[in-house]
Order: structure tokens, then sequence, then C-alpha cells
């Protein structure tokens, strides 16, 4: 059902609604220094000017990058579909199938994963300066889990099939590592809510924190050098 992935919906809508905000933040900044560029864990990558897509304080995220990020959104859509196909029935069924199609075709749109790009790596960014951590064993759960939901159905596997498989895995670890933090950051903040406006709804309390989270994010990339080199 569509509540039981609110937080993904939430930072998709997120992510399209900033893009533009980031635009503008990387015409005004993409002269300014760089200076601490809070890169002591992800060095710059040595992309070529032609496969820069974006550079968030000094890290460069190439096209097969992008690509990537394009295709774990993708994995995922699958996956959620398959849950659906065990649970539901009847016009909630096909209703939810209509949706995943749309969730599919939403993700062809470079902007849409232009943009969970640039938020995943700035909300890791935020983490990494409010001293939030993940654990090692939390990553490789997290992986280990996902791999093996994807080798179990068939059109998420076919999807992770299509991508080179070295790109692939070798970037398994930082996705989740960053996704982990954002839903981190995210879940604090509805723990925030909780303790402001005890007493509301399940509903109401996600709706309070993907504002916060909002807020959050829009503080984040103004303080951020952004260069989108894709013209």
């Amino acid at each position: 059902m569509i509540n039981k992935l609110l937080f993904p919906s939430i930072l998709l809508f997120l992510f399209a609604s900033t893009l533009n905000g980031c635009q503008q933040t990387e015409q005004t900044n993409m002269n300014a220094a760089h200076g601490d560029t809070h890169e002591k864990a992800e060095s710059s990558d040595s992309s070529s000017s032609e496969d820069k897509v974006v550079t968030v304080n000094g890290k460069v995220h190439s096209y097969e990058d992008l690509m990537f990020y394009e295709l774990m959104s993708k994995v995922e859509i699958e996956l959620n579909r398959h849950q659906d196909q065990l649970n539901l029935d009847g016009a909630d069924l096909v209703d939810q199938m209509a949706y995943w199609d749309e969730q599919l075709a939403y993700h062809d749109n470079y902007n849409v994963n232009l943009s969970k790009m640039i938020e995943l790596y700035s909300m890791f960014l935020l983490a990494s300066e409010k001293g939030l951590k993940v654990d090692d064993s939390a990553v490789e759960k997290t992986t280990k889990e996902f791999m093996e939901k994807t080798e179990q159905y068939e059109p998420a596997k076919k999807l992770v099939q299509s991508f080179d498989q070295e790109a692939y895995t070798s970037r398994l670890n930082r996705y989740f590592t960053q996704k982990l933090l954002a839903e981190q950051i995210y879940n604090l903040l509805k723990e925030d809510v909780l303790k402001e406006k005890s007493g509301v709804s399940e509903k109401e309390v996600a709706y309070e924190a993907s504002k916060k989270y909002e807020e959050l994010y829009h503080s984040q990339i103004s303080s951020e050098n952004i260069e989108i080199h894709i013209k």
C-alpha cells in the first residue's frame, strides 16, 4: 500500500521540488572556493569533464552514478510491486499496479534522478556534520537483504543484470549508507514531532516530519557549493 512508502514518497517529492533551487545555488556558488568539503571519507572522483553531472562541495558525481540512482529507484519500485502482488487482490491490486507503472515512468525523468542523487549526498553531509553514524553491520544487512530480494524477483533481477555489474556492486555500500542516514534524520524529526504533538495520528506525524525534513534539506543545500555540469 502507499502508506508503507510514505518516507520514500516524501523524498521523491522533495527531490523534484528542490532541483530548481539546486540549479540556482549552482549559479551563485559555482565560482566560490570549496574550502572545507567534508570529504574526509570520500575523495573527489577523477571523472572526465564529459562524464561529470554534478559537483557537490567538491564531490564529483558522474553520469554512471546518475544511472545507478535511476536503477536503484526502479529496482525498489519493482520490489514494492512484488509485495503488493503478494498481499493485494481485486481493485486494490489493479490500482497499485497502475501506481507502480506511473512511478517507473516518473523515474525516467532526468531531473528526478539528479535531484535524488543530490538529496541523498547532501543529507549524508548533514548527518556527518551532526555526528550521526550508521553501523557497518546495518549497511551490510540492508545491502544483503536488498540483493536477496532482487535475486528472487525476476523483473528486479533483470534490471540489475542490465547494469554494469562492477559499477553496480561498487556503489551499493555507499548508497545504503546514505539512505540509512537520511532515514535516521527523518526518524529523529518524527521523534521531535511526537514530543511536540503527543496523541496525533501517524499520518499527521509523517506530514509534520516531512515539512521539517524539507526545511532541513533546503537549509543544507543553501550552504553547499553545487555545480551542475549538464546543460
